[in-house]
């Protein structure tokens, strides 16, 4: 067993020299025969919120019926992150979930290559401290700041999408016109600027943020929510969503012991 931690530590860390010399700006991470790629994302500013792109695009029904207000809940505002992290090249999916917690808790068994779902916020908090110990990293989930600037594309966004990567939902999500009731096999549509796949659509990723109805619009450095709360974020819309909930400023927040079979994460890695 320590034999084989050794070898899971030894194959992240050379990942991760080759990764900070240039010569990747992915690495990979081993973890009991299932491998998976985390994306390197360098630090910058950005402007986060409802942006133009995003101001202009149509509200959905829900969005009017609820009374949801971009300008408020996703006010816009300059973030800057000051540490460069990695991100998962795609949400976790059954085979690693499983491969670190021993279960797959999935409501849809369409196969390992498809997102894990039906997670709560705790159950992705466990599952980012047992991968840890298994790796000698730190992994968790990204703060909302994190999530947003990786799905505009980071410091590798040629121009502002409404989606992750595109302005045509169909190039780069599975959502309510085209998922056929089910998740997909994770990066079989196109990624963003950043090489990241699903940020938009498939199932909705938890973020490490209590929820907040308003950011504030001051300048920011290294934010990550409220110091306490009752609701955690949910980022990027599903498979069962419209197309204005998978906007890439749209925020949601749910309990964290909240399971839908539309809800899964993706992780980061911190220096």
């Amino acid at each position: 067993m320590r034999k084989s931690l050794l070898l899971v530590s030894t194959l992240f860390l050379c990942g991760l020299l080759a990764s900070c010399s240039g010569a990747s700006d992915t690495l990979t991470v081993t973890v009991s025969d299932v491998s998976f790629k985390m994306v390197h994302v360098k630090a910058g500013t950005f402007t986060m919120g409802c942006t133009s792109e995003q101001a202009a695009f149509p509200q959905g029904d829900w969005e009017i019926d609820d009374n949801y207000d971009r300008a408020v809940f996703e006010r816009v505002h300059q973030v800057t992150l000051s540490s460069d992290y990695y991100i998962g090249e795609t949400e976790v999916t059954q085979d690693l979930y499983e491969a670190v917690m021993g279960t797959n808790p999935s409501g849809f068994s369409n196969g390992g290559k498809y997102p894990v779902e039906t997670v709560s916020y705790n159950d992705a908090m466990a599952f980012c401290q047992k991968l840890s110990e298994m790796t000698g990293r730190t992994f968790t989930l990204p703060t909302e700041a994190q999530w947003e600037y990786a799905a505009r594309g980071g410091h590798k966004a040629p121009k502002q999408t409404v989606f992750s990567g595109s302005d045509d939902l169909d190039e780069v999500a599975w959502y309510m016109d085209n998922a056929d009731e089910t998740t997909h096999e994770e990066a079989s549509l196109k990624p963003n600027a950043l090489g990241i796949y699903d940020m938009t659509g498939n199932v909705w990723e938890w973020c490490r943020d209590f929820w907040s109805d308003d950011f504030g619009s001051d300048a920011v450095t290294d934010p990550e929510g409220p110091s306490d709360g009752t609701k955690h974020v949910d980022r990027g819309g599903s498979w069962n969503k419209v197309p204005s909930h998978c906007r890439l400023s749209f925020r949601y927040g749910l309990n964290p012991d909240y399971k839908a079979y539309n809800l899964g994460f993706r992780v980061v890695c911190l220096p």
